[in-house]
C-alpha cells in the first residue's frame, strides 16, 4: 500500500487519536530512522574512500563502519588458586544446603560451623535439608 505524505499524516494521526499507536513509538521509530541515516553515510564514505576499481590494496580487508556502539573490552581475569578454588566450591555447597533450611536449623549449622568446620556443617546441613 503506497500512501501520499499527507494520507500517511491523517492515519498516523488518526491512528494516535485512537490510542492504537503511542507517541513514544513515534519517537522510537524516528529515532531508528536517524540511526538508519547515520550508518547507511558511514557506510557510503567507507565505500567512496576504497580505490576506484572498487578492491582494497591486496592484503588488506576494508574497515567495518562503527554502528555506534563502544564495543567492550574484556577484563581479564586474576587466576585463582586451587587452594581458593576448592574454598569457594566448599562454600558453594555451605549455601547451597543452607539456603533451604528454617531459620533455627540455620541457627544451628552456623554454629557447627563456627566450632567443627564447614564439612561437618555441610554434612549436619544436608542431612537436615533430606528430613523436611
Amino acid at each position: 500500500m503506497k500512501l501520499t505524505p499527507a494520507q500517511s499524516h491523517y492515519v498516523l494521526n488518526d491512528l494516535m487519536s485512537q490510542g492504537r499507536v503511542r507517541t513514544n513509538q513515534v519517537r522510537k521509530a524516528l529515532k531508528n530512522r536517524d540511526q538508519e541515516i547515520r550508518r547507511l553515510k558511514e557506510r557510503l564514505a567507507l565505500l567512496e574512500q576504497l580505490s576506484p576499481a572498487g578492491a582494497a590494496p591486496a592484503g588488506r580487508r576494508p574497515r567495518r563502519a562503527a554502528r555506534g556502539v563502544a564495543r567492550k573490552t574484556r577484563k581479564r581475569r586474576a587466576r585463582m588458586s586451587p587452594k581458593v578454588r576448592a574454598l569457594r566450591r566448599l562454600q558453594g555447597k555451605y549455601m547451597g544446603y543452607v539456603r533451604r533450611l528454617k531459620p533455627a536449623e540455620k541457627a544451628r549449622v552456623r554454629s557447627v560451623r563456627e566450632k567443627q568446620g564447614m564439612e561437618v556443617a555441610i554434612r549436619l546441613a544436608q542431612s537436615l535439608g533430606a528430613k523436611s
